[in-house]
């Protein structure tokens, strides 16, 4: 078995199929996995049974919206309902997702304002399914997916409208006083997410390996620690190099380099 405290989404198995991801998992001894609902795409109620039945723990499943989630509560209820259904049914704690996309010209205070008055119903609908929901601070080159792309955002959104935040740290590795907004929002991470960026590499969907890039890694990973995350660190690696490496060769080095460091600090 790995490191307890490791998971991975497979995310990072793009195109492999649930059945191949659970098999790795087992083979790998990884035992907790990181489900995004395009693994669903298909034959939903056959894959969501398949991991039901692996003995895998689920950490979250992941889910990209529409622009629902500024509409109406209602809106927002419907684009998430089904994944927090799956998610209680594969007892994984929490669902995050991507805010969607902005209307045109919508500046984005207006867009935080919307957000946070369509989540009562659909965070109601989740609680009473044990399932927490988190919003994901995607990157700025991905803006037709999402419009949170920094901590200091999410986490104004995250406790106005008392939802979690899953901690990208692509996506945040350049914000400034990184290590306050750490130990001031700890208590709201649900999961973080690990990967390394090279400098100068086309940004969009380009996670690779932790330690093959330019981000401080150890140092992020040290502060989210520093801050009292007791939680799981989930490697998510997608992008040219992972797709020429392979996953199985991604993946595992990656859970080495991890493991290694999370050993290390006693963690």
């Amino acid at each position: 078995m790995t490191h307890p405290r490791i998971s991975i989404t497979t995310i990072s198995s793009w195109t492999w199929t649930v059945e191949q991801d659970i098999a790795w998992f087992k083979q790998e001894g990884v035992a907790a996995m990181g489900v995004p609902t395009t693994k669903f795409a298909g034959d939903s109620e056959k894959a969501v049974a398949a991991l039901a039945a692996s003995g895998l723990t689920f950490t979250a499943l992941s889910a990209g919206t529409g622009g629902g989630m500024i509409e109406s509560e209602d809106a927002a209820l419907a684009e998430l309902a089904a994944t927090i259904d799956m998610a209680q049914r594969l007892r994984a704690p929490s669902l995050y997702f991507l805010t969607g996309p902005t209307k045109p010209r919508m500046a984005t205070d207006e867009a935080y304002a919307a957000l946070i008055r369509c989540l009562p119903k659909v965070n109601a609908y989740a609680h009473e399914r044990g399932v927490r929901l988190a919003i994901e601070h995607n990157s700025i080159s991905s803006r037709a997916i999402g419009f949170v792309h920094t901590v200091a955002g999410v986490a104004e959104i995250a406790r106005a409208a008392d939802v979690d935040i899953c901690l990208e740290l692509q996506n945040c590795w350049y914000e400034p006083d990184l290590p306050r907004l750490l130990r001031e929002n700890v208590d709201r991470l649900c999961i973080v997410q690990v990967s390394d960026f090279l400098i100068d590499e086309p940004l969009r969907n380009n996670r690779r390996v932790p330690g093959d890039g330019s981000m401080p890694l150890e140092w992020m990973i040290g502060e989210v620690l520093e801050a009292g995350y007791k939680g799981f660190f989930e490697i998510e690696v997608l992008g040219p190099a992972i797709e020429q490496e392979g996953y199985d060769s991604a993946m595992r080095r990656s859970v080495e380099w991890l493991a290694e460091r999370l050993t290390k600090w006693g963690a």
